[in-house]
């Protein structure tokens, strides 16, 4: 039963408006706050004053505001509970729930299993970060399983979040502009499992320094679930043979696919299912994506990597190719790219820098690698054209948010799609015109 009488919604985008439609049809009186849009009258306050935050028994965040923020901080000296929409979701969710978080590679698992999990014949739905918000659990009826994936933004305020079955991809530095430092942002991916007892599994990347030494801690407390991996050209669970690797077609890190294979196990997917159900899934948009060839040149869309762990994840997946100019930039979130520098290996012969970090990452790259300085990507397209040989590859692959110049990274893979084909048009225009392009 929802106990809570007065309830702030702070920030009012997709989350905030979900959790609305619940209030209403639980009749509680609410509030909306949202710093960027400061609506007045009605339902809306146009400030959040210290006095009229204490009118309130319940705040609900959005993922976009964090705990940091100094109404919430206000609001939890005053004794008031402050839970995250996902922590409000939960709440409203009667399905056992398998959770996906990770710094890389949480929407392509989370589609995956949910693709795999209803050609299976169960009844699954993919909510969370994933796009329609934990919340919206309500508007869906007799499902098996919800597949929820979880950002860092999401588990801040979270008290009884327990997933049914809990996947912990990788760890690697990112957001430390939002969480402040990498101990915090750690700690929130491993609080996923705060609440979990022995009746809940945890999968977990045995190949992580970091999340083996929290696996340690899981012992006897959650049932660790990791013995999915691959021996010689077999992927194994425990002793069974569930298929070899090369039944399998797959973009996506073999880690990932791991982890799939151990929820669908758990769940009792017979191998067959998971076989077809792989094979038959199609890649996301904006995940080291395939975009043309133009003289020779292939162009990459990974606007998905936001941070250098998903940008060294891509590199390793075109380790084959050889002269790849790479594309870096975009907002920073501060994070390391002069490690990211030194990890690259030696088939990046040209970094093309662009956006606002352009100059933080050109102070570490042109010690190593020959490095252009752009504005913006557009520029940054262009220039890599021209700079690179027949045979090479343009890789778009920023290692930063999108927000300097683009409202989101699918924006951004979008944008940066249309200037390969207007380069491809404007190419073929140019050498039928029998001019050099």
């Amino acid at each position: 039963m929802f106990k809570y009488k007065n309830v702030l919604i702070y920030g009012y985008s997709i989350s905030g408006k979900a959790v609305e439609r619940v209030l209403i049809d639980l009749d509680v009186n609410y509030k909306i706050y949202d710093d960027n849009m400061r609506l007045g009258g009605g339902k809306y306050l146009f400030n959040l004053k210290k006095s009229e935050l204490l009118n309130f028994d319940l705040i609900v965040l959005s993922p976009g505001v964090s705990i940091f923020n100094k109404h919430v901080k206000f609001a939890e000296s005053a004794g008031i509970r402050v839970i995250s929409e996902l922590e409000f979701g939960y709440l409203m969710c009667p399905y056992p729930i398998i959770a996906i978080t990770g710094t890389n590679g949480k929407t392509t698992v989370t589609k995956m299993l949910e693709h795999v999990l209803n050609l299976s014949g169960l009844n699954v739905k993919a909510l969370g970060n994933v796009g329609e918000p934990l919340t919206q659990v309500v508007n869906y009826k007799k499902l098996d399983f919800v597949v929820c994936e979880v950002s860092s933004f999401q588990l801040e305020a979270t008290y009884k979040f327990k997933p049914y079955i809990g996947v912990l991809l990788n760890i690697d530095s990112d957001h430390l502009d939002r969480h402040k430092t990498f101990e915090n942002y750690v700690n929130l991916k491993i609080d996923m499992f705060k609440n979990c007892n022995a009746e809940n599994h945890a999968i977990i990347n045995a190949d992580s320094t970091i999340l083996n030494n929290f696996k340690n801690s899981l012992v006897n407390k959650v049932v660790l679930n990791q013995n999915c991996k691959l021996e010689k050209d077999n992927i194994m669970f425990g002793k069974e043979k569930v298929c070899k690797l090369t039944d399998l077609s797959f973009n996506t890190y073999l880690d990932n696919i791991l982890s799939v294979v151990a929820v669908l196990k758990i769940v009792g997917v017979e191998n067959e299912k998971i076989v077809m159900g792989i094979n038959t899934f199609k890649n996301l948009n904006h995940r080291l994506e395939f975009v043309d060839k133009i003289n020779g040149i292939s162009f990459y869309n990974d606007s998905k990597a936001t941070n250098p762990h998903a940008t060294l994840g891509a590199v390793k997946q075109l380790k084959n190719e050889n002269n790849i100019t790479l594309l870096l930039g975009g907002k920073d979130k501060n994070l390391d790219f002069e490690s990211l520098i030194n990890k690259l290996p030696n088939n990046i012969t040209k970094i093309v820098a662009f956006g606002e970090s352009r100059k933080k990452i050109n102070k570490f790259s042109k010690l190593k690698i020959e490095t252009i300085m752009c504005s913006n990507l557009k520029t940054a397209v262009l220039t890599a054209f021209k700079q690179t040989k027949s045979g090479g590859v343009v890789l778009l692959s920023p290692a930063c948010a999108s927000f300097d110049e683009f409202s989101s990274y699918a924006e951004r893979g979008t944008f940066f799609k249309n200037v390969v084909g207007e380069l491809k048009v404007l190419n073929y225009s140019t050498s039928a015109n029998g001019e050099v392009c």
